[in-house]
Order: C-alpha cells, then sequence, then structure tokens
C-alpha cells in the first residue's frame, strides 16, 4: 500500500563511505520503478537500474531539503460532481477508485471543497449556506445557516466515496463570496462598475461589510461543524477565493486591511470552537501577491504587515493564471511558510515537476470533470450585471477535462495525463520532503523527495527517444532509462555518510562570451563532490566538474552553481556577459530572446510567460495583430531555409494564416492547449549575411515557444 513504502521496495541499502566522491560504478541499488505516456503505459514496470552509461546526470542533494508533500488532487465543485453522478453506479465507484485509491489508481488525496456556490455550478441558483426567508435582512446569529444543498446535490456523498478508497485523502475548502446580507451590495454574485475613467476597466463593487468580518468567520466555522457532524474533517480554509476578481459569478472584494482583520477573526472563531483548522491566506494568482511593475496589482502581501497574521496563517495558496510562478518560492523563503497551487486548469505534469521545484507543497487541479460536450456549465467572463444565466449554461462549453461523463452511456474516459500525474500522487506521502536536485537538461525533467532513508524522483522525459539517466547521491550513482516521452518514478534506499570536515568551493571569475559560441569553465573543491546548479538557464550546463556555456540571450545575467558531497554543500555565483550575435542556421531562437518588440508592455505581467513545457521554461504570450519581434541571425548562404515555429494554441480553433515571416505566411493549429506546443513548418527564402528577420503577428491568439531555420 501506499503508505508503507517498504512494501514496494526491496530493502538494500547503498554501501556509502564515508566520504563521498565521484559517482561510483558499486552495483546498481534495488530501484522499484514504473511509468506512463501517452501510449497506453499505466504504471508500468520501468526498465531495470543498471551502472550503464547515461545521456544526462540527475545529481541529488539531501544536504537541502525543502518543503514537505502535502498533497494533489482535485476539486469536487458541484459540476465535476454532478457529472460524476451521471454515471452508473458501478462505473462511478470505477472512476472514484482510478482517481484517488493509491493502490490501483492515481493515488490523489487532497481535495478542494466550496464553501457555499463557486463560479462554476451546472444547476442554478447559485446558493450562500445563510440565505434568509422573505421580510429577513440579516442573521447575525447564523440561524439560517444550512449546508443542505451540498447533500442534495451529492457533495458530502463524492466526499464519503473518496474517504471510502482512500482514508487518508484530506479536504480544504475556499468561498467565493459571503451570503449577500453580509455585503454593501446584498448580492451573493459579482457585481461590476467601470473604474472611473476608464471604458474597459472594471473593479467588483461587492464588499464585505466591516461589520459582518465576525460572523464571516463564524460562518466558516459552522461549514467546519457541519461537514464534522457528516464526518468530513476539514482541515484548511482559505480566506477567499481569488478576492476582488472583476467578475459577476459569485465575487467579493476585500481589501488587504480587511484580510488581516478576517484572518485573526478566523483564527479566534476556529480556536474558540475547539478545532485545529488551519488557514491559508491570498487564495489568488502570483502577479497579485507581489509585482511591482504592474500599476494594477494588488499586492495582498501586505496583510503579513501586521506579525499577528503571520503567526494566524498557515500557508500561502496560489493560483497561476496571471505572473510568474517563482513568486511561490520567494514568498515561502521570505515568509517561512508553505505555498500551495490551490486551483489551476494545466494538467502538464512537467508544470507539477516545476511548481513543485518552485516549493509548492500541493497541485490541486479545478473543476476536471465534465460531459461529453463539456458543459453544461453556468461560468462567463463576460462583464455584464444582468447577464442571462440561462443562455450562459446554455453555451458555455468546457471540454476536455481529466475526466470525461458520457451521459448517454453512462460510461467514462480519462485523458493520459491522470496516469502521468499518479506517477507523483500515488507515491508521494505527507512524510516525504522535497530535497535539492539540478536543472531539468537534455529533455529530461526531475523532482526529488526524500522520507528517511527513501528516495522518490521523478523523472519527465520530453525525448522522442528513451533516454538513459544517472541518478548520483552522496558519491554514488545508477542509471535508469526513461521511455520516450513518459514520465516516471523511481524508488529507492539510500544512507547518507556523516560529515567528514569542510567542503570549500573554488570561486569562478566572470565569464564572457559570445552568443552562440561554447566556454567551458572548470569547477574546482577541496574534497571529492558533485556540481550542480538547481535552477540553471538553458543554454548552461554541468558535465561532472566542467560548467559548459552555449550562450543563446545576450546580455549580463548571474546564476548559481553547487557543490555538494551529499552532506554539506557550498554555493559560487557565475557571472556572465554575452556580447550580441547572429543565431547560426539550425539554433534554437528562443521567442523571448528577442533584439527588438512592438505591442506588448515590456516588463509586462503576461508578455513573457514562464511554462514548464516550453524550451527554456518561457515564451511569449498574449500575441495580438500588429504585434512583432524581430531576432538577429547569421546565414552562411542564401537559400530556401525550414522555418521551425514552435506554438501553442488553446483557443478550441485554428488561427490561419497568423504569422508573416519574410515571404513566408504561418497558420497555427489548434494544438489542445496554451502550453501543448506543436512544431509547423514552412519554406522561406532568404540572404546570406547577419541579418534581422521579424516574426509578424497577423491575428493573435497563440503562444510562441522558439523558431529555428534550418537549410
Amino acid at each position: 500500500m501506499r503508505r508503507t513504502l517498504t512494501s514496494v521496495i526491496v530493502a538494500l541499502t547503498l554501501g556509502l563511505a564515508s566520504s563521498a566522491g565521484p559517482a561510483s560504478a558499486a552495483p546498481a541499488p534495488a530501484v522499484a520503478g514504473t511509468y506512463s505516456d501517452s501510449s497506453g503505459h499505466h504504471w508500468t514496470t520501468a526498465p531495470r537500474a543498471s551502472n550503464g552509461p547515461a545521456g544526462t546526470t540527475v545529481v541529488i542533494d539531501p544536504s537541502r531539503a525543502s518543503q514537505a508533500y502535502t498533497g494533489m488532487g482535485f476539486s469536487l465543485d458541484e459540476t465535476s460532481v454532478s457529472n460524476l453522478w451521471k454515471l452508473a453506479p458501478a462505473e462511478r465507484n470505477r472512476a472514484i477508485r482510478l482517481l484517488a485509491d493509491p493502490a490501483s489508481g492515481a493515488g490523489f488525496d487532497r481535495f478542494r471543497l466550496t464553501i457555499g456556490s463557486p463560479d462554476l455550478i451546472e444547476h442554478l441558483p447559485f446558493w450562500s449556506y445563510d440565505e434568509l426567508p422573505a421580510g429577513v435582512t440579516s442573521d447575525f446569529g447564523l440561524k439560517y445557516f444550512s449546508i443542505k444543498r451540498d447533500i442534495d446535490l451529492k457533495i458530502v456523498a463524492t466526499v464519503k466515496a473518496i474517504q471510502r478508497v482512500n482514508p487518508d485523502a484530506t479536504f480544504f475548502a475556499s468561498a467565493w463570496s459571503a451570503p449577500a446580507w453580509m455585503k454593501t451590495n446584498n448580492r451573493f454574485t459579482g457585481e461590476v462598475a467601470l473604474v472611473p475613467g476608464s471604458d474597459t476597466a472594471h473593479y467588483q463593487v461587492g464588499k464585505l461589510r466591516d461589520d459582518c468580518i465576525d460572523v464571516f468567520a463564524r460562518y466558516y466555522v459552522e461549514y467546519l461543524r457541519a461537514y464534522a457532524a457528516q464526518g468530513i474533517h476539514i482541515d484548511t480554509l482559505t480566506l477567499l477565493n481569488e478576492p476582488g476578481m472583476d467578475v459577476v459569478y459569485p465575487a467579493m472584494d476585500i481589501s488587504w486591511e480587511q484580510q488581516q482583520k478576517l484572518a485573526l477573526a478566523v483564527r479566534r472563531s476556529v480556536a474558540a470552537a475547539g478545532l485545529d483548522t488551519g488557514l491559508y491566506v491570498h487564495d489568488f494568482n502570483f502577479w497579485d501577491w507581489r509585482d511591482p511593475n504592474s500599476t494594477e496589482t494588488k499586492n495582498y502581501h501586505r496583510i503579513f504587515n501586521d506579525p499577528r497574521v503571520r503567526r494566524a496563517a498557515d500557508g500561502i495558496a496560489f493560483h497561476p493564471y496571471w505572473g510568474d510562478p517563482a513568486v511561490m518560492r520567494d514568498a515561502r523563503r521570505e515568509f517561512k511558510m508553505p505555498v500551495h497551487m490551490t486551483e489551476t486548469s494545466d494538467l502538464s505534469p512537467a508544470t507539477v515537476s516545476s511548481y513543485f521545484r518552485l516549493d509548492a507543497s500541493s497541485y490541486i487541479l479545478w473543476a476536471q470533470t465534465t460531459d461529453q460536450d463539456g458543459g453544461t456549465l453556468h461560468w462567463t467572463d463576460k462583464r455584464d450585471n444582468d447577464v442571462d444565466w440561462d443562455e450562459v449554461g446554455r453555451t458555455t462549453k468546457w471540454p476536455d477535462r481529466m475526466v470525461k461523463v458520457n451521459t448517454e452511456t453512462k460510461t467514462f474516459t480519462v485523458r493520459d495525463e491522470l496516469y502521468q500525474l499518479g506517477q507523483f500522487a500515488r507515491y508521494l506521502t505527507p512524510r516525504h520532503v522535497r530535497v535539492a536536485s539540478s536543472a531539468p537538461a537534455a529533455g529530461v525533467s526531475n523532482v526529488v523527495f526524500r522520507d528517511g532513508n527513501q528516495f522518490v524522483a521523478v523523472l519527465g522525459n520530453s525525448n522522442s527517444t528513451a533516454t538513459p539517466v544517472r541518478l548520483t547521491l552522496a558519491g554514488r550513482s545508477f542509471t535508469v532509462t526513461v521511455p520516450a516521452g513518459a514520465w516516471a518514478t523511481y524508488r529507492w534506499r539510500a544512507s547518507v555518510p556523516a560529515a567528514s570536515g569542510p567542503l570549500s568551493f573554488a570561486a569562478v571569475p566572470p565569464v564572457t562570451a559570445d552568443q552562440w559560441s561554447t566556454v567551458t569553465i572548470p569547477l574546482h573543491t577541496n574534497r571529492p563532490a558533485s556540481f550542480y546548479g538547481a535552477d540553471l538557464p538553458g543554454d548552461v550546463t554541468i558535465d561532472g566538474s566542467t560548467l559548459t556555456v552555449r550562450p543563446t540571450t545576450p546580455g549580463v545575467r548571474e546564476f548559481t552553481v553547487t557543490a555538494t558531497d551529499g552532506v554539506r554543500s557550498k554555493d559560487v555565483t557565475v557571472r556572465l556577459t554575452v556580447n550580441p550575435a547572429g543565431a547560426p542556421a539550425g539554433a534554437v531562437v528562443e521567442a523571448e530572446a528577442y533584439t527588438a518588440q512592438h505591442g506588448w508592455t515590456e516588463g509586462g505581467a503576461n508578455f513573457i510567460e514562464s511554462t514548464a513545457s516550453a524550451s527554456g521554461g518561457r515564451n511569449v504570450g498574449w500575441t495580438a495583430p500588429g504585434n512583432w519581434l524581430s531576432y538577429r541571425v547569421n546565414l552562411a548562404t542564401a537559400g530556401t531555409y525550414d522555418l521551425e515555429l514552435r506554438v501553442a494554441n488553446g483557443s478550441g480553433a485554428a488561427a490561419p494564416d497568423a504569422i508573416r515571416f519574410g515571404d513566408a505566411v504561418v497558420s497555427v493549429p489548434d494544438t489542445g492547449g496554451w502550453a501543448a506546443y506543436r512544431s509547423v513548418h514552412v519554406p522561406v527564402t532568404l540572404p546570406a549575411g547577419d541579418q534581422l528577420v521579424t516574426v509578424l503577428c497577423q491575428t493573435g491568439g497563440f503562444n510562441l515557444d522558439y523558431l529555428r531555420l534550418t537549410l
């Protein structure tokens, strides 16, 4: 079973020397491995570990522990629950077991509940837990509080079904709004108005009344008690889902000053009720936590200006729809508390791996069960206070979520990503703590966790061929082969040696290189060690004790290289100056490495996006007609080149004639997601020499990862 890893790992301890040296050729340890891909392999036994050669190396550094794992899962929103209950009973049980069972299924173990109605429901009307009868204007005693709607809509029954197949599952909950009578506009759904002086920007009219902060906190406690009476423990509340969103579905604005008061009120009310429920603050986008470049951000980190609020909080919750995910790591380090991804629609295991590497303790998907048509949903992006909700339900569709229910056959299908995400969820427990490891390289991603002397490494291979990968830990290593396009999990035991003397790492002098050249730098320590960089740029690699720079972007930057013997570690900072030069034929030119651009705001939160599935981890987004990007290339000969553009389009429809590049016009296909990149190829005629080339957006609605010219 999942909670006792010793039952699935052969009890063999690596015989590590007291002083770690270069990776040795000792016999490979007993490694339990499975992999999942998109060709029907679901938690299939992986090829055996060996001491063979490898195409890339993952250095594991147990001397640097990071965040504890909390869980992975999805929301039990009303739409998802409703669709699960359209299945025949046996099929519903099979679906829940496939999703949540840690032995036979994906092992999802953390779920988000909604306190009252969220923005996504199948059945109108939207609801709170304290709806007032006619003639009653307030209910400070919460006399009318009831979760009956949750019971009637089978939300409670779904939680219990999950508990039966996974008793270790945990649950947290979020409200989208306080009941209408607690708000300044007496309306449970959102209400928007134009920002004064603007004809495009809106703000949320409905605010939490100052005199209702305490009763709203008690409303949360009533919810906790009501669910406890059903045998369901809610271990954490979030302060409010996406406070201040300018939308007309259920939403509410609470200023950062009100958030301070509400956090303290929730903590008081929970304690007074004798409950142990925790509290996550924020529950909003990366951008809204802290972004000095933004003129609109709410900068909600200010709630921690009050040290009492910092003591009241147990974590910071994030959503990924706006901003740079690196803010998670920054927030954890600054405020010394866990960070969580509490809502995302991104099914990519590459994103999961990258977010764990950015210190996220959990990863929770939003609204992942719809029917074969992708509806019915009552969600809208319209800023219309009088929107026709029946029309919204008739026309809003979210197809191709993780689970698709066929309402005619009463059966279901799932996306391949469910099995790939299971490579994380079914093998990790809250006992696991992430340890540092080297940056993704050669098409292989990695994240590593530890529970005592048991290690779990999740590797992703984006290459089209199987890739041998050497795992190095405290001077010993072994090689595993990750099948093409697969995500694989490897589990083994290793004892880490005791400290045996100080470790010092010689400084690296400043490095100057021409763009597209190759520079190698030797690395030196006073004793045998392994070298790695946890956040290396994509054009920097480490092979043994050699640092190799093949710079693709001009300018000055710094990055960190770490030496470790498994017990201790030391950092050096490398300063790199890259002189600009044209890219030769065959070079991958990252979209963000432009020479000039038009149409975007430099420093804008959604111009250069952080995307784990993109080459180099970044892409150019928010394309629009008339925008352009220029790049410098240096071609040895004139001729007709193959232009490869790596693009993603999640709009649901192709974008014909979207890009002009010289004499070529490129259409962008529907790739199935904004992070689902695909290469398109067209011929283009170009002269020889050092020159600027331009990517012109004739339409918008696509993301650009890179371009490459090949003769």
